[in-house]
């Protein structure tokens, strides 16, 4: 592991792990408990920052990796390497090159469909774990099937991001210096300076491609065969795109522990940009409770 940057409160560590290797921002000292904080779309580790800082005050560790496919170290050429099964062996084999023998993890969006798979997979090594925007994988998948609400929320974020090959949809919402991907991030909340921010990194060679193919590799099939979640689990959420109600009144049947929701009625579906302090209040009460 090499370090690269440093600030007083801020580490960034080359991290390996399943083969590849992840920038990720340590907040903390390491002997404090950790937490494990994962990104969505179109984020970046520096996103949890208002969050991490906070933890760190607390006295908590906060650890933020940059995900799969959105940096040239971690970025398989090949579409196969991009299933929740390798994005569940990043995480742990990052925990464990940092040698997190037990941490608390914390996932956004996608990253939250990630979090819940690593908890379902490793009660023994997770000892809570909190999803903002995303409920467990098979509640979603289940009210995708049954409800129509949810079926419309995603159908359209679906088009908005438009179908087919990742590489393909990149270049379009990239082309006209990125006015579909402008349109898109706009159109779903995301605020200023971040839009600006996403936008100028995701228009990297290759960035926008590899962080589409988290979506590429969503399946109903492996979500509704995520089994059910055995730690203490909170869950964030907010009315907006591609949620509805129905997939967050189902998740309590896959919490085998103490279930929380926690509403956030005035945020949009970016909450770690628009409201985190309004995530990170519930969040402190659901880690100093488990």
């Amino acid at each position: 592991m090499e370090r690269v940057e440093a600030t007083s409160s801020l580490v960034v560590q080359q991290v390996p792990s399943n083969g590849l290797t992840f920038p990720v921002m340590v907040w903390g000292r390491d002997t404090a408990r950790p937490v494990l904080l994962l990104h969505g779309f179109p984020q970046e580790p520096a996103t949890w920052s208002p969050v991490a800082e906070i933890l760190v005050k607390e006295g908590f560790q906060a650890i933020a990796p940059c995900q799969r496919g959105y940096v040239p170290t971690a970025r398989p050429q090949d579409l196969n390497g991009y299933t929740f099964k390798e994005f569940v062996a990043d995480a742990l084999g990052i925990a464990d090159s940092l040698r997190l023998h037990k941490f608390d993890v914390v996932g956004f969006g996608i990253g939250g469909v990630q979090a819940s798979m690593i908890a379902a997979a490793n009660p023994a090594r997770v000892r809570s774990l909190t999803s903002i925007r995303f409920p467990h994988p098979a509640a979603f998948a289940r009210a995708l099937q049954a409800d129509s609400e949810q079926q419309q929320k995603w159908a359209r974020l679906q088009q908005d991001l438009r179908a087919g090959n990742p590489a393909e949809r990149a270049e379009a919402m990239l082309a006209d210096h990125a006015t579909g991907l402008r349109r898109f991030l706009s159109a779903s909340g995301l605020p200023q300076p971040f839009l600006d921010r996403y936008v100028s990194r995701l228009s990297e060679p290759g960035a926008l491609s590899g962080a589409l193919c988290w979506n590429h590799a969503i399946s109903l099939d492996v979500f509704l065969a995520v089994p059910p979640v055995h730690v203490a689990t909170l869950l964030i959420w907010s009315e907006g795109p591609a949620l509805a109600r129905t997939a967050v009144e189902a998740s309590a049947a896959y919490v085998q522990a103490p279930f929380t929701t926690f509403p956030i009625s005035d945020g949009s579906h970016f909450l770690l940009e628009t409201s985190p302090a309004a995530v990170t209040e519930p969040l402190l009460r659901h880690l100093r409770v488990t």
